[in-house]
């Protein structure tokens, strides 16, 4: 193998002489690693270990306790000399420049050898790009998350504390009048707020603050649609239709802001509604129409829905769900029956919210055996709409966590919605028997029942009442919602939002610098 010296590309003699191709791939020259250096340390190379030192401007060293450092040839192969500045892809994969294949495997590896790149000299990194790979590597659930209430309001509303010390925040015991309090909820907006804010600060708070909880709360969005007949219609509802913007362009508005575009799904590819009343629906603003969509599902009833994830059954469920309320449900008759007493909330369609990741960490604290099993046992989902040829089936663990050799690191998503889950099978052995199968349904059977025992306590779950204008952003693969039955009465209580893509949802909080497992 030959480099050709001014373009560094690696040239097989053989090919050279016969087809006349080479082989892309640059050979990184022998020097300091360029770009911006950090003000606060340097990354030192020793030629004898495969571990780097953090080496301070001031000449001292600081080793992160009860980590190992990062790896040498990791470092190595971050080296920006290694990556197109354009392009930000890799530029020193060796391939065939016509045909696109890898070299031969006897004649150079794929990634040329780290020792062979690079001489004694040192490569700067900034302190907080170290600590965000160090924190994804080791993987430790404490490097990700705290425990609401945070220790200092300042973190809290420091916006350009943008490192890995922005934890998530995992909450319980909040009620409607703390979310809903100016001066004491973290995730509380005002709409007029956000879209008026040239200088983006309203909306770096609300990534942030969405980044933490996994919730937004919302007031004052416009309410405005043409979507339901004015029969229907409350006087509130009716006096709402006044306004100049609509409530679809005010949910676009968010989604563009959250997540640059709606997700596409079986509901549709923009704006939904569910409503007692109405069917489903989906404006599409290329041409104006009204296209209906999937009503295959219980959300378009007036009965309760447990706490849940959305759309468990594709893949990767939606990173975010958009809810406007645009008409409350509204109270008919008397909805305490003789068995509830008076301290028992009376149901008028209350929405019901709780942070998923807080109860896995309680029940890894409380039940590690049934944590285990959840996060590691795959569970089916399905979703089958026959008037629209729709049969969508998907898998995961009800906890998707970080496996660690030594146990299991941070949670990463939720995937829970018993209404549709399927059953369950063991896994499959050619010597299975009866006994087998009687303990693994008993064991995931506890493992369930000590999840739910954890879902229905009341310091989890945040019961608000949603008022007209209320909106609320929840971050799907988190926080799980559910709602209080209400009467179908004359006045249908009507919600509308759309979707946000997982991928966009991610996209959105890298590019305002929070990091996450």
């Amino acid at each position: 193998m030959l480099l050709s010296g001014k373009h560094h590309l690696l040239i097989p003699k053989r090919a050279a002489l016969a087809k006349k191709c080479c082989w892309r791939g640059h050979q990184l020259q022998r020097s300091c690693v360029s770009g911006t250096k950090s003000s606060i340390g340097t990354r030192i190379f020793n030629s004898r270990s495969h571990l780097g030192q953090v080496r301070f401007r001031n000449g001292s060293s600081q080793h992160r306790s009860n980590t190992a450092l990062l790896p040498k040839q990791y470092l190595d192969a971050y080296d920006p000399k290694r990556f197109d500045p354009s392009t930000h892809q890799r530029n020193d994969v060796l391939f065939n420049l016509i045909d696109g294949t890898p070299p031969p495997a006897d004649s150079h590896s794929a990634t040329p050898k780290q020792e062979d790149t690079h001489d004694k000299s040192s490569h700067e990194y900034e302190e907080s790009w170290l600590g965000t790979h160090l924190d994804r590597w080791r993987a430790d659930p404490s490097d990700f998350d705290c425990y609401w209430p945070v220790p200092t309001n300042e973190e809290l509303q420091d916006t350009k504390n943008k490192t890995t010390t922005t934890k998530r925040v995992l909450w319980s015991n909040w009620t409607a009048d703390l979310v809903r309090d100016r001066d004491k909820s973290p995730i509380l907006f005002q709409y007029d707020d956000i879209v008026h804010d040239e200088d983006k600060n309203t909306e770096e708070r609300l990534l942030k603050a969405f980044y933490q909880y996994g919730l937004v709360l919302i007031t004052g969005t416009p309410t405005a649609t043409d979507s339901l007949p004015e029969g229907v219609m409350t006087e509130a509802t009716k006096n709402a239709t006044n306004s100049q913007e609509r409530a679809e362009d005010a949910i676009l508005q968010l989604a563009l802001m959250i997540g640059y575009h709606p997700l596409q799904t079986l509901y549709g590819s923009g704006v939904w509604s569910t409503s007692s009343y109405s069917s489903f629906y989906n404006s599409d603003d290329s041409d104006g129409q009204v296209k209906a969509g999937s009503t295959a599902d219980s959300a378009y009833g007036s009965t309760s829905l447990p706490l849940h994830t959305d759309m468990t059954y594709i893949s990767n469920p939606p990173g975010v769900q958009i809810f406007l309320m645009v008409q409350p449900a509204t109270a008919t008759r008397s909805t305490l029956s003789s068995e509830q007493d008076s301290t028992t909330i009376a149901p008028k369609g209350q929405s019901v919210y709780l942070d998923g990741f807080a109860a896995a960490e309680q029940l890894r604290k409380e039940n590690p055996d049934a944590f285990h099993l959840l996060a590691s046992t795959q569970r089916r989902y399905r979703c089958i709409d026959d008037a629209e040829g729709w049969h969508l089936e998907a898998c995961g663990p009800v906890i998707n966590a970080i496996h660690r050799e030594d146990g299991w690191g941070p949670v990463t998503s939720i995937r829970h919605n018993d209404l549709d889950r399927l059953p369950d099978l063991p896994p499959y052995l050619s010597q299975n028997d009866n006994s087998n199968f009687t303990t693994f349904y008993d064991e995931l059977l506890s493992a369930h029942a000590a999840w739910d025992n954890i879902l229905r306590r009341d310091e989890m779950r945040l019961v608000i009442d949603l008022k007209c204008g209320d909106c609320v952003l929840v971050a799907n693969q988190r926080c799980m919602h559910g709602r209080y039955a209400f009467d179908a009465s004359a006045y249908p209580r009507v919600v509308m939002g759309c979707y946000v893509g997982m991928d966009e949802l991610g996209s959105k909080w890298r590019h305002s610098g929070f990091s996450f497992p």
